[in-house]
């Protein structure tokens, strides 16, 4: 899976929802997308950045999402099976 970061210009939105993400991140899908979205929401360190304001609304923050990527990478063989 290739994803690639395509930054908006003259964006001014530090929050969106999952399509906003998935269009920022291109080749994301919204299946991949949920579950990296359940994990940010059992870490302690990146909860803050994913709120959902009803069942169905869910915002993100986009450089917080940003820095669970890279966390995600830095820790990718650290993890216990």
């Amino acid at each position: 899976m290739k994803i690639n970061y395509v930054p908006v210009e003259n964006c001014e939105a530090e929050w969106g929802n999952k399509q906003a993400i998935c269009k920022r991140f291109e080749g994301l899908k919204i299946k991949t997308l949920n579950a990296l979205l359940t994990e940010m929401r059992n870490t302690f360190e990146f909860q803050k950045f994913v709120i959902n304001p009803t069942q169905k609304i869910v915002m993100i923050n986009f450089e917080g999402f940003l820095l669970f990527l890279r966390y995600r990478q830095e820790h990718r063989y650290k993890r216990s099976a």
